[in-house]
């Protein structure tokens, strides 16, 4: 395929309607596919990638309302941004993938990784947590990121994308196999409890602590974060 944006119709049902995805891959090799976070976009990634993109079939993708992705028909709600995913990991072509997310990203990652591991062959989890087990926590976070949405700018019908209907993600760490770097910054602190947690539960998990970045260490202390990506990058290629 040649190195343009590529459109992606709407899945047949409901749940998976979102819109025309903008999907970009470039270059040959393993499969790395890049999922930015909410109120945020694909471009997020330019800076890592340039860095540890030239030997790999690399894919981003906006989510729905993110970026050049419109809204679908319908709520966009975890499904829907799951459904994405699942589109761009088709579009890195060979399997198994490496995913590597930042904050909500790195969630669906995770989701995609508890619900189909076979397909996963490593994780980048970059400033990001792992859902809460508590109703009350999970009700909380959904009510944070709604008022977080309309700060930012993001239309009422993409905060489905960022709420969490239940404890999937925690409740499967210690299945999910796969090779996992975990990066956070030291400021970051708001996710130093769930980073450590999935280091410590994870059963092949390494921990990053950036020095002096917060929730973004991808894009200002690139090359540490590119370095150890490698690493991770290396092992999987290695190994598959």
């Amino acid at each position: 395929m040649s190195n343009a944006a590529r459109q992606v119709g709407s899945a047949p049902t409901p749940v998976d309607v979102t819109g025309d995805l903008h999907l970009f891959d470039r270059g040959d090799g393993p499969g790395v596919v890049f999922t930015h976070g909410f109120a945020d976009d694909s471009t997020t990634f330019d800076a890592l990638i340039a860095e540890v993109g030239q030997v790999h079939r690399v894919v981003t993708w906006d989510l729905p309302g993110h970026g050049h992705s419109p809204l679908g028909r319908h709520r966009s709600t975890r499904a829907t941004g799951l459904a994405g995913l699942g589109r761009a990991i088709d579009a890195a072509g060979q399997r198994p993938v490496t995913l590597i997310g930042h904050s909500l990203g790195g969630y669906l990652s995770l989701c995609r990784a508890a619900l189909a591991p076979g397909g996963v062959a490593g994780l980048v989890l970059i400033a990001t947590g792992p859902g809460f087990r508590d109703p009350d926590k999970r009700a909380a976070w959904n009510e944070r990121i709604s008022a977080y949405a309309a700060k930012r700018g993001v239309a009422p019908q993409a905060v489905g994308l960022a709420e969490q209907p239940d404890g999937l993600v925690i409740e499967r760490l210690a299945s999910i196999t796969a090779p996992t770097l975990v990066v956070v910054g030291r400021e970051d602190r708001a996710y130093h409890r769930g980073a450590e947690l999935m280091a410590r539960v994870m059963p092949d998990a390494t921990l990053l602590v950036v020095a002096g970045a917060g929730h973004f260490p991808h894009r200002t202390h690139t090359p540490e974060v590119a370095q150890a990506v490698g690493v991770l990058l290396d092992q999987v290629r290695s190994s598959t």
